[in-house]
Formats: structure tokens, C-alpha cells, sequence
């Protein structure tokens, strides 16, 4: 399975916010030190075409200030089915039955 890029879309967003081209956008992330980064790199980012790593993830918080959860969309749709499973809550301590008063 291919990994999935999900966050190409809101760096370019929070890049064009910033008025800033894909070029700015490099040298501002190579001033804190992710001298990996071209801007055929982030071009395939931004257009989903290949994933972010790891570190690219810190480098792109940091560069736009931005805690790395607000990289990611917001909801996630799941498609699935009921399977109809019964639940029962766990836990480690045993509760003992409370007297019954007559």
C-alpha cells in the first residue's frame, strides 16, 4: 500500500496566505535547516503526488507556526459497514456489589 499524502493541500494553502511562492516557501524552510527541500519536491507535495515525510511535517509547522494536527484535514471519512459487535467496558479494579438494604 502506497502511503497518502494528506496534507499537500493545506501547505499550499497556508503558503498562498502568505503571499509567498513555492520558491520563498524553500528558502524559508532551507533558514531552519531542511536543506532537502526543492522546489520540485514541494510542488510534487502540494499536488499530491508524493507524501511528506516525518521531519518535512516539523519543518512545515514550524515554518508556518502552526501546531502539526492543523496540517492535517479535519475530518476523516470512513467507509464501512455495521458488523454488529456487543461491547462490554473493562476495567482492573473489581467493583463489589453494593449491600442491598430490606
Amino acid at each position: 500500500m502506497r502511503d497518502a499524502n494528506v496534507i499537500g493541500r493545506k501547505v499550499a494553502w497556508l503558503r498562498n496566505q502568505r503571499g509567498w511562492s513555492q520558491c520563498d516557501l524553500v528558502a524559508e524552510l532551507h533558514l531552519l535547516g531542511c536543506i532537502n527541500m526543492t522546489r520540485e519536491i514541494l510542488a510534487n507535495i502540494e499536488t499530491l503526488r508524493s507524501p511528506a515525510t516525518c521531519k518535512q511535517i516539523e519543518f512545515f509547522s514550524e515554518v508556518f507556526g502552526v501546531p502539526e494536527q492543523e496540517l492535517f484535514p479535519k475530518k476523516r471519512h470512513f467507509v464501512g459497514k455495521d458488523v454488529g459487535m456487543d461491547l462490554r467496558m473493562f476495567t482492573r479494579r473489581r467493583r463489589h456489589p453494593e449491600p442491598v438494604e430490606s
